[in-house]
């Protein structure tokens, strides 16, 4: 099985990067918003470990961010290649 993260998940871990980054927030710091650690934070965007987003961080993150959790989602489907 191949090892990493799925095209879907590399792009949502890139917007909470994005997000995080503007703010000027760390890994630490968006890990305690979350109430996740920041191995956590640190693994969903690392591209080689398999942590990833679910639906109930990517509703906490749009509260978070206050925006809209369709932010994190690409507009059309992400195919595997």
């Amino acid at each position: 099985m191949k090892k990493g993260k799925k095209e879907i998940d590399l792009y949502i871990s890139s917007v909470m990067a994005k997000k995080r980054l503007e703010k000027g927030w760390t890994q630490t710091q968006i890990a305690y918003y979350m109430g996740v650690s920041r191995v956590f934070i640190n693994d969903v965007q690392n591209k080689n470990k398999p942590d990833h987003l679910n639906v109930y961080h990517i509703n906490l993150l749009a509260e978070i961010f206050d925006c809209s959790p369709r932010e994190f989602l690409p507009e059309k489907p992400i195919l595997e290649k």
